[in-house]
């Protein structure tokens, strides 16, 4: 956990008293663990498959896999970080579901992590044993109830009942990141929670022709299989454009990858043809663009009240970053009043390119400026910084008389952002002059690195801007520009001698 000094910890190991619970644990522990792993080698040995094993088997009957279960829950709960056990829970899981004892219940699962995660936040097996026991139920558990009694299964309330599951795996990720708002684990999470929501869709008949619920049996293809369970941002978030390109009829990657592999699912065939996996899968059809359009704007409202708690969260900067381009996809949508219908055709690249322009003005008058001038010192909102410049900057995929449009909007907020950045370096040289800077730590940046940094970006973009222009304004505001550019690095030299060199390349490179 953040905050947590070693020296504390250390000075706990010190008294007696606590070493000596620790030894008993300890000694507890590595008994159970050889029982487990004892207990485990005599039911693999005892497994059909297992023939050469099979031979130096014991003769006593194999134990339990639910006994494996129960031991691996009291090693867990005591410490949650090794991943063997982890993986010989599933192991066990998978082999009651397999030899048909047992069905998949997710609720002991999620549980047993949520009691881990409390006593460690950032236990990376832990996060991926939730992630494959929520993937696992989407993926496995309707069919193999619908196999086992047809008579009791209704499709449709079991899908409202696993997206409720859902839905409050979103609420817990929201108390985890108020304890700690900068967990990634759980941002991470999180976004694999986003991911089944997105392209967890609605049921369709086994024949999608037959289905009055898609338009196209394409439309089945895009959520169809287990890649729809492995926390993948693909084609559900590009549902904005019929033709899976971006609106502007260009692709594009605002994309997440998977977060789990579908082979870890465990593909077991149920019924239909064996060893079709296929049918393992209830088919479903996208989710609709209007519930898509609320669950991407949920999500970027998340992360605008999470960074406004605390602009040092770069996990909620990073997540906005991926976030942006579908945001900025939906509400072209929206304006166009079209939830269902395609609107690829109708939204030019110069439109999108000023759509874009627009976004980024409000991610600096709204976001941006409150950060860097409350937290100057604090590099995560100049990260972001960072990205908007660089994303709004415009293609070369317009006309040439729409392009010069678009890079003066361009300039015209390169120029505020530079206005803003003197004005909160002004205000930096007064608190020096005053003496509030000793008590600055030289790591966050003293004397504002990160807004000299920031201006330096700026002023380089223009510079870049003012070059490309054909009848642009005269080169003294060029010269003008090159000389406050350089010297933004002669002062980033003085004060960050550690990294000099690299701000004299970097004035090389302006010089050439």
């Amino acid at each position: 956990m953040h905050g947590q000094k070693r020296s504390e910890y250390k000075s706990r190991l010190l008294n007696p008293e606590a070493a000596s619970n620790l030894a008993t644990t300890a000694q507890q522990w590595n008994v159970l663990s050889r029982e487990l792993l004892s207990q485990r080698r005599r039911l693999l040995a005892s497994s059909p498959s297992a023939t050469a094993v099979a031979n130096t088997a014991t003769d006593s009957a194999p134990p339990s896999p639910r006994v494996l279960l129960t031991l691996t829950e009291k090693m867990l709960t005591v410490n949650p970080d090794p991943s063997h056990l982890w993986n010989i829970r599933r192991e066990m899981l998978l082999y009651l579901i397999q030899n048909g004892s047992s069905t998949f219940d997710v609720r002991p699962e999620l549980k047993l992590t949520a009691h881990c995660l409390q006593k460690n936040p950032k236990a990376y097996a832990t996060w991926f044993h939730r992630k494959w026991s929520v993937a696992y139920l989407l993926s496995h558990a309707r069919t193999l109830n619908e196999a086992s009694c047809p008579e009791r299964h209704d499709s449709k309330e079991k899908m409202a009942s696993e997206k409720t599951i859902l839905q409050t795996e979103l609420d817990l990720c929201a108390q985890f990141l108020m304890i700690d708002e900068r967990n990634f684990h759980c941002w991470n999470y999180r976004r694999f929670v986003v991911a089944l929501l997105g392209s967890f869709g609605r049921i369709v008949d086994a024949d999608p022709l037959q289905s009055e619920e898609i338009e196209s049996k394409s439309d089945l293809d895009l959520s169809r299989g287990l890649n729809s369970y492995t926390g993948a941002w693909s084609s559900w978030v590009n549902l904005f454009d019929d033709q899976r390109k971006t609106l502007a009829g260009v692709s594009w990657k605002a994309l997440m990858g998977a977060q789990i592999s579908s082979n870890s699912m465990g593909i077991v065939p149920s019924h239909g043809e064996e060893g079709d996996a296929s049918n393992n899968i209830l088919k479903t059809a996208p989710v609709s663009k209007t519930e898509l359009q609320e669950l991407i704007f949920s999500e970027w409202d998340f992360t605008t009240s999470k960074i406004q708690d605390n602009f040092s969260n770069g996990s909620a900067f990073h997540y906005r970053s991926k976030l942006i381009p579908i945001v900025l996809d939906a509400r072209l949508a929206s304006s166009l009043g079209s939830s269902d219908e395609g609107c690829a055709n109708t939204i030019s690249p110069a439109e999108k390119q000023g759509a874009i322009l627009t976004m980024a003005r409000e991610e600096w008058e709204d976001i941006l400026l409150n950060a860097i001038f409350t937290e100057p010192d604090d590099q995560t909102p100049w990260w972001y910084h960072r990205f908007i410049v660089a994303w709004a900057k415009p293609s070369l995929d317009v006309k040439d008389d729409e392009y010069y449009e678009l890079s003066a909007n361009y300039e015209s907020l390169l120029s505020d952002m530079a206005d803003s950045l003197r004005e909160l370096l002004e205000v930096e040289k007064e608190n020096d002059a005053e003496g509030n800077a000793e008590n600055r730590d030289e790591s966050k940046g003293i004397k504002c690195k990160w807004a000299y940094l920031g201006l330096h970006l700026v002023l380089s973009s223009l510079v870049k801007v003012q070059l490309e222009k054909t009848d642009g304004p005269s080169s003294e505001y060029t010269a003008e520009l090159f000389e406050e550019t350089k010297q933004c690095l002669d002062a980033l030299i003085m004060i960050d001698p550690c990294r000099s060199e690299r701000y004299k390349q970097l004035a090389d490179e302006m010089a050439c």
